[in-house]
């Protein structure tokens, strides 16, 4: 009988949120994109290009009542076209799940909050587009293994650290196609040395795999446990450590400035916040060596 309730609750609540035909199609049909920022090299629009939806509370609360899968997939087809509800889109111009932005480039991530197919199901999946020299910079995911995989570009480094007992860092060169692991917990970061655009995929094995990106959110912490941890270093004598924190660049970086020499291309020293408008000089094919 409780369970009766329950799903006659979810459909009840469901019933008023359900968006209505009309408004799916405005939003198929006339899509109103976002800044596509710093990209250099974004993917192209095409007709099958469209912005994710956006879900409410009680639509989500619904699709987390349901006692099974069918309940759930059978409350998200109710919602409109399959088109919308089971397939996700990680370009630019469709995804409105920002995960990481700055001046080395972007990321986006479907995880639970944004894709709730994926409830139940352990997986989310995230997508990066890397500026010539761009780095996505040193970070953790707290709930989830992570395999990285490089789609387009000449080669990705990419690297991690995995704990006390262990802190030899553990480095690859990834060509076109190839995939690296980096586990749960560890410190990786992902680097394009080359003059010309990289795209990763990274598939990661919890549907709220969580991150939380090193350098800021150790300078979060109170400036005399910050000074205490790094052994009081004479660089950070009358230094207000949460000012220093505000001008760390954003999660997608500028890379290594020798990258930036070889390529030609403009180092910006201010990379705070990392993202601008205005995307970098378009380069050449001229890769590294």
């Amino acid at each position: 009988m409780l369970r009766q309730i329950v799903t006659l609750a979810a459909w009840l609540s469901v019933a008023g949120a359900i968006p209505v035909w009309p408004e799916i199609a405005k939003r198929q049909g006339q899509p109103v994109y976002s800044s596509n920022g710093t990209l250099v090299n974004k993917p192209n629009v095409t007709e099958f290009t469209r912005p994710n939806p956006s879900y409410t509370t009680e639509q989500l609360t619904a699709l987390k009542l349901a006692l099974t899968a069918a309940e759930r997939v059978a409350l998200l087809a109710s919602y409109g076209s399959p088109d919308d509800y089971f397939k996700f889109d990680l370009t630019p111009d469709g995804s409105q799940s920002n995960a990481a932005n700055g001046l080395g480039g972007q990321g986006y991530l479907a995880h639970v909050g944004n894709y709730p197919v994926l409830i139940n199901t352990g997986i989310s999946v995230a997508i990066g587009y890397l500026n010539p020299c761009g780095l996505d910079s040193i970070h953790v995911h707290n709930r989830a293994n992570e395999m990285v995989t490089l789609v387009s570009g000449q080669s990705l480094r990419a690297g991690f650290v995995l704990e006390d007992g262990y802190d030899q860092p553990i480095m690859v060169t990834l060509g076109l196609y190839q995939s690296t692991i980096r586990p749960q917990g560890s410190l990786h970061w992902e680097f394009n040395d080359n003059c010309v655009p990289a795209v990763f995929v990274a598939s990661l094995s919890n549907e709220d795999p969580g991150v939380s990106r090193t350098a800021q959110n150790f300078f979060i912490n109170p400036q005399e446990v910050v000074d205490a941890n790094l052994a009081y270093p004479s660089w950070l004598d009358n230094v207000n450590t949460t000012d220093y924190r505000a001008q760390l660049p954003a999660a997608f970086a500028q890379g290594a400035k020798d990258c930036y020499a070889r390529c030609g291309l403009t180092y910006e020293t201010a990379q705070a916040g990392g993202y601008s408008q205005s995307p970098p000089p378009a380069t050449n094919s001229t890769t590294s060596a």
